[in-house]
Order: structure tokens, then C-alpha cells, then sequence
């Protein structure tokens, strides 16, 4: 839960800003951020109204987002605002201090054809979810301490 909400930076090579614009409850917030377009689009702006709860049953958890207007949030690098439909992460343990992650996207990227979502748009997001589990990778070299 913690790596979407907090460290996206560590996993989304995309990301170039990001900002809380106004916490809300302390489970949902408005949230903005930029992401980098390949030439020659624009950088992509989302601000969202996220939500997350943690106490669904059998230790999953839930993260709702969803595009607002928000007077705090214009664009950070004057980019082009684009629109989250319906954004829907559920993390699930599955023991051993592992976890399962769905994902559910609808995302208005702005200057892209039905045909890009259609053939790259689902790729694009099993990368996503590619890297949130490389970001738990392990990577100091030589063997493992007993402390």
C-alpha cells in the first residue's frame, strides 16, 4: 500500500513531480502529479481525489482514484491535464510476506488514438505493476547477514 501511495517515485520512471494538495480524512487525499510523454507530447498532468482502506478482510487493501478540479492543483509544468477515468489497486497477501496486486485503470492520456490504447495501453500498465515488484527486489551484492 505504502509503495503506491508514497514511493511511486521509486517505481514509475515516468514521474517527474508530485505533491499532496489537501488532505482530506486520514484515507483520502487529493493528490497531483506529472508524468513525461515521449516527444514531441507534453508532460501529462493528473490531480486525483484517492481514497484507501486497509481493513477489508483477510489483511487486503484498496486504492480508489479518480480525476477532480481542485483550485490548489493547476498544472505544475505546464503540461497537458490528463483525465484518471476510474483508477483501482487491490492488494491481497498470499503469505511467505508476499502480496497480490490487480490493478483496474481507465486513463485519458490526451493525444492518443483508440488504436494506441488498444494495442499499448495495457502493456504500459503490466509494466507498471512490473516494476512495483522490482522495487522489492533485493540488490546488495555478496550473502546474506544472520543478524
Amino acid at each position: 500500500l505504502n509503495r503506491v501511495l508514497r514511493e511511486r517515485h521509486l517505481w514509475d520512471t515516468a514521474l517527474l513531480k508530485w505533491r499532496v494538495v489537501a488532505r482530506l480524512e486520514p484515507q483520502a487525499e487529493v493528490f497531483q502529479y506529472v508524468a513525461s510523454s515521449m516527444a514531441p507530447l507534453p508532460a501529462k498532468d493528473y490531480c486525483v481525489l484517492r481514497s484507501w482502506r486497509t481493513e477489508l478482510g483477510k489483511g487486503a487493501c484498496v486504492i480508489v482514484e479518480t480525476s477532480v478540479e481542485h483550485s490548489d492543483g493547476p498544472l505544475l509544468a505546464g503540461g497537458v491535464r490528463g483525465i484518471v477515468l476510474a483508477s483501482r489497486y487491490l492488494i491481497e497477501p498470499c503469505g511467505s510476506g508476499k502480496s497480490r496486486i490487480m490493478h483496474l485503470s481507465r486513463v485519458d492520456t490526451k493525444g492518443r488514438t483508440p488504436e494506441w490504447y488498444n494495442k499499448s495501453y495495457g502493456h504500459l500498465c503490466a509494466l507498471h505493476l512490473a516494476r512495483i515488484r522490482s522495487s522489492f527486489k533485493h540488490m546488495a551484492e555478496g550473502p546474506e547477514s544472520k543478524v
